[in-house]
């Protein structure tokens, strides 16, 4: 069967709708509420979109081999979700999904168990789901196909835009935050080392030591003070603009998110989320 490009990308938004009703529900009864999974906002997830695709395309000559659609489908589906998740790392810093804690992983990007279920889907897609469904989308008018299409690619568009955004702004968050922490420790640093250099003048009891490391620890903690302050304000500053209650919602659809480039600043801004109230993991 040749497809027209709007039945192919009909094909994907139904796929990726298919796909967050399967995650959210999976994911929700794992953390026992509610979650609207996915890196976009709307009940859509990508990667299950092009993961069909791909099958749909690579088996397409032997579609009722139950066995190498399984084997196609499970490898197709395995490079896609591994690049995806390695290029989304690359550029926002953090992992949507990880796998690090899962048997026979892949840098936590894909894992065994996961490709064995990508095989699973592949099989349940090809030769079960995908002719009910080619058969509607063929019903369709070509005319009218077009048109919901188009709205799906517009509204997704916006979508993506938005939600990277989002990424974005949780990846310069970080990089501050994990900045600011440097500083702070390294202010730590020097109030230790002057406190054991300074120390031996309090043995002999001198006056003067006493005051350089009274003076000493007293620049360190208004300095302290003052990186704390800049990383308040940075908090507060964000959430006026709403970021924190934006990327609040994104980390809530992706509950499994983590960051291994700066896991500290990841940590230490769930924290200040859970102190500010906002959003719930």
């Amino acid at each position: 069967m040749i497809y027209t490009f709007s039945t192919w990308l009909f094909f994907f938004y139904f796929y990726c709708f298919l796909g967050w009703i399967w995650e959210t529900c999976y994911v929700s009864v794992c953390q026992e509420r509610w979650v609207n999974r996915g890196f976009i906002h709307g009940p859509f997830l990508p990667i299950y979109g092009s993961g069909a695709i791909a099958v749909l395309i690579f088996t397409l000559h032997f579609r009722t081999n139950a066995g190498l659609v399984f084997l196609t489908g499970m490898v197709s589906a395995t490079l896609l979700e591994y690049f995806t998740g390695a290029a989304m790392e690359k550029m926002f810093h953090v992992r949507y999904w990880d796998y690090s804690n899962r048997p026979l992983n892949l840098n936590g990007h894909i894992c065994a168990l996961s490709s064995f279920a990508w095989g699973v889907f592949s099989v349940l897609l090809t030769l079960f789901m995908h002719n009910p469904i080619e058969r509607f989308a063929l019903s369709i008018n070509q005319n009218l196909l077009e048109f919901i299409v188009f709205l799906l690619t517009v509204y997704l568009s916006v979508d993506m835009a938005e939600s990277m955004r989002e990424a974005f702004s949780l990846k310069e968050l970080l990089l501050g935050l994990e900045s600011s922490s440097g500083e702070f420790r390294h202010l730590q640093k020097g109030i230790e080392v002057a406190y054991a250099f300074y120390g031996s003048e309090l043995k002999e009891k001198s006056e003067a030591g006493l005051k350089k490391i009274n003076s000493a620890l007293g620049a360190g903690k208004e300095k302290g003070e003052n990186v704390k302050a800049s990383i308040m304000e940075r908090v507060e500053r964000a959430r006026t603009k709403r970021t924190y209650k934006n990327i609040s919602s994104l980390l809530g659809r992706n509950p499994h998110a983590v960051s291994k480039m700066h896991e500290k600043a990841f940590l230490e801004f769930l924290e200040i989320m859970k102190e500010r109230g906002v959003g719930k993991r």
